[in-house]
């Protein structure tokens, strides 16, 4: 699972947590406050915001929003071949 933690205080920090869920992706918010609570989890040396996904780190936003990005494409591709439809190219050949 996704876990990003993020400050209260920053409004870019609530913008990734806003992206995510508009992806709909299986996620968890730590809130971390100055006084460190919410810290538990968090890797050592780093500082929110931080997503987490299957053990790899993305520090900084636009490392976030790359990761987010990537999430999306599989997602996208995940729901275009889940279903039982068949695909066609613009030639006619089945995808």
């Amino acid at each position: 699972m996704i876990t990003f933690y993020r400050t209260t205080e920053d409004a870019g920090d609530q913008e990734i947590q806003e992206a995510l869920q508009e992806l709909c992706l299986a996620h968890e918010v730590v809130l971390v406050t100055a006084s460190g609570a919410g810290r538990r989890g968090l890797p050592e040396g780093t500082r929110p915001p931080v997503l987490i996904d299957d053990g790899a780190v993305y520090q900084d936003r636009n490392a976030i929003y790359a990761h987010l990005e990537e999430l999306k494409a599989i997602r996208e591709l995940w729901y275009k071949y889940g279903s039982d439809a068949c695909y066609c190219g613009e030639e006619g050949n089945v995808e």
